[in-house]
């Protein structure tokens, strides 16, 4: 890899290989080819393509890689598809939408087919009481 930035002719080979194994020391050979590809194809953001990555530097982008092996390798989310729900019927929908625009008849009349639904029943009340 260090033949691939020619900036860096002037480094000892041998210190900068050792300093690489030691930084990536326990990252999988995978992950470590991966992150020498990249840098070779001058893909790595914010590094100066003229020289090589330091070690520290090579090691990070090593680890980001094995997280990305480990996310491409992880088993897919299994989609459960959802219940199906009841239909609402027509009629109560177009209820709904006129009491929404303000319909006291419509108000009145779903509080009528829903008694226990306290949100209903406080707006049939709200709306009484504004006409006596």
């Amino acid at each position: 890899m260090l033949s691939g930035f020619p900036a860096s002719a002037g480094i000892d080979p041998d210190m900068q290989i050792r300093a690489y194994l030691v930084a990536i020391d326990g990252i999988p050979a995978e992950a470590v080819w991966r992150a020498a590809k990249l840098f070779l194809a001058g893909k790595v953001r914010e590094h100066n393509r003229a020289f090589a990555p330091s070690a520290a530097s090579f090691a990070e982008l090593a680890r980001q890689q094995q997280a990305v092996i480990a996310r491409e390798n992880r088993p897919p989310i299994e989609v459960r598809p959802e219940p199906p729900q009841p239909k609402v019927e027509a009629y109560k929908m177009q209820l709904l939408r006129q009491a929404a625009n303000g319909s006291l008849n419509a108000r009145r009349q779903l509080a009528s087919m829903f008694p226990d639904n306290p949100v209903i029943a406080r707006a049939a009340r709200d709306a009484q009481e504004t006409m006596g």
